[in-house]
């Protein structure tokens, strides 16, 4: 079996593969302060034979590589556009290319075998533009629907932090509406032009596919997205392993 974490801003994703197959998917959160035991958790004793770490904390891949080196005698391959990843990319520097992002574009690139768009709803929310023939061209990065809600209400005095949900109408009536239509609203009114400006740059109609802890609330709202997918970012990981073991 194949454990491929995809380690992000806030959390661990984990997913382990069995011949092609997720078999176990888990979440951690990134700041433990115990997280071997919580790598033992996560993994549950699973006869682990390789290894694929996609990931945006550097610290916190040393501790990933020195606990699979320890328990499973693994050295497990590390994404980065330095590895084979079946891409080409029309990027100035790929070496500066966030592994998360590697890791959605590769996992897109296999399950759709389509021109794509990907959405990775996260800490920040990225769109990344990958087609069929493996070219990577490129994409975007803004601040994710959680940092704006929380960089509203952490800034002001009087805005107290509210549960972030899709709101009924644009013109809120009371205070705690009025951030979540503007928070929203704001957010898929600015996605939406992003997909359209993309579409049109590129010439192409693209898929549009979306993913991160944010995905599947912003695939509701977001018309032009086609679907969400949970596991992208650990199947890119699995199809890099793959594609160097």
């Amino acid at each position: 079996m194949v454990a491929a974490f995809d380690i992000g801003n806030s959390n661990i994703h984990l997913g382990v593969y069995r011949g092609g197959r997720l078999v176990k998917r888990t979440v951690s959160p990134v700041h433990s302060k115990h997280i071997e035991c919580d790598l033992m958790k996560m993994l549950d004793r699973k006869k682990i034979t390789g290894a694929a770490i996609a990931s945006v904390k550097p610290k916190l891949t040393s501790k990933v590589v020195r606990f699979l080196k320890g328990q499973y005698r693994i050295e497990p391959v590390i994404v980065s556009s330095k590895v084979d990843c079946h891409l080409k990319f029309d990027y100035h520097k790929p070496t500066t290319l966030g592994a998360d992002r590697i890791a959605n574009a590769v996992g897109g690139l296999a399950r759709y075998k389509k021109d794509l768009l990907i959405a990775s709803f996260g800490t920040a929310t990225t769109l990344d533009i990958v087609l069929k023939d493996g070219h990577y061209l490129g994409g975007l990065i803004t601040p994710g629907v959680g940092l704006l809600l929380d960089g509203l209400t952490s800034r002001t005095a009087l805005l107290q932090k509210v549960a972030l949900q899709a709101p009924r109408r644009f013109i809120a009536q009371s205070t705690e509406e009025c951030i979540q239509s503007g928070v929203v609203n704001g957010a898929v009114v600015m996605i939406q032009g992003l997909i359209q400006g993309i579409r049109r740059e590129c010439k192409k109609r693209l898929l549009c596919v979306a993913t991160g802890g944010w995905g599947q609330f912003m695939a509701k709202q977001v018309k032009q997205i086609a679907c969400f997918d949970q596991d992208l970012a650990t199947f890119g990981v699995f199809k890099i392993y793959e594609y160097n073991a």
